[in-house]
């Protein structure tokens, strides 16, 4: 299970990583230690960015630091807060024997400027309603704990689901996102179907597939207003 830890130690490794991966993905890095999202940390501090997530944001079969959200962070100087989980979703419960509502317990803790938090394809099976029920209520509760915090919202990523089973789940986060004044981000799916991208067990990314998906977010983060 991923718990979050600092990036500072391997920062430098990444942050050549980055300029030189995501670099001719075509993407191109920021040297802002801000956001792209249209608001200075006050203080000149680097944001504090909470994900909610499951084993494609804790980089499973993956050292952390090569999850898309560490490679992110690096290139964006965030303080990175990764509360995701393998297995959790927003009614399938993880590693910890928790659902999302945990990780969303400690993001509030840690007074998170940002959070970033997805669908999963962790809760297909499940009562559509019952999901974007507990999706409305959970994206309250940030809403409510964190009025000023950016909250930002993105379709599931996965290896083997399809965009048809997705689309119920997505469909609901973004309602409860943009209900919320949060803003939606679809990054696709920069790795399913990708030879080199998905590893053995055709569902989670490699790292050059957690660098596709950094590259996808990078891409559109900066259109966020």
């Amino acid at each position: 299970m991923l718990h979050h830890r600092p990036l500072a130690t391997a920062a430098t490794a990444l942050a050549a990583l980055l300029l030189g991966t995501l670099a001719l993905s075509g993407c191109a890095t920021s040297s802002s230690p801000g956001l792209a999202l249209g608001s200075a940390v006050k203080g000149g501090r680097h944001p504090v960015v909470a994900i909610v997530g499951d084993s494609i944001e804790s980089g499973m079969g993956l050292e952390p630091f090569d999850a898309w959200p560490a490679l992110v962070a690096v290139d964006r100087r965030w303080g990175l807060e990764n509360f995701s989980e393998p297995g959790a979703g927003f009614i399938a419960v993880g590693a910890s024997n928790q659902d999302f509502n945990g990780q969303i317990d400690q993001a509030i803790a840690a007074k998170a400027d940002v959070v970033l938090i997805g669908a999963s394809d962790n809760d297909l099976g499940q009562d559509t309603a019952t999901v974007a029920k507990a999706m409305a209520a959970a994206v309250e509760r940030l809403s409510d704990a964190l009025p000023k915090a950016h909250l930002v919202g993105y379709n599931a990523l996965t290896g083997e689901a399809s965009d048809n089973d997705l689309a119920p789940l997505n469909d609901a986060l973004r309602t409860a996102i943009t209900a919320a004044g949060g803003k939606w981000i679809d990054l696709g799916q920069p790795y399913r179907g990708q030879a080199g991208l998905v590893q053995d067990d055709g569902e989670h990314p490699t790292l050059e597939g957690q660098q596709a998906i950094a590259s996808a977010f990078l891409s559109r983060i900066d259109g966020l207003a």
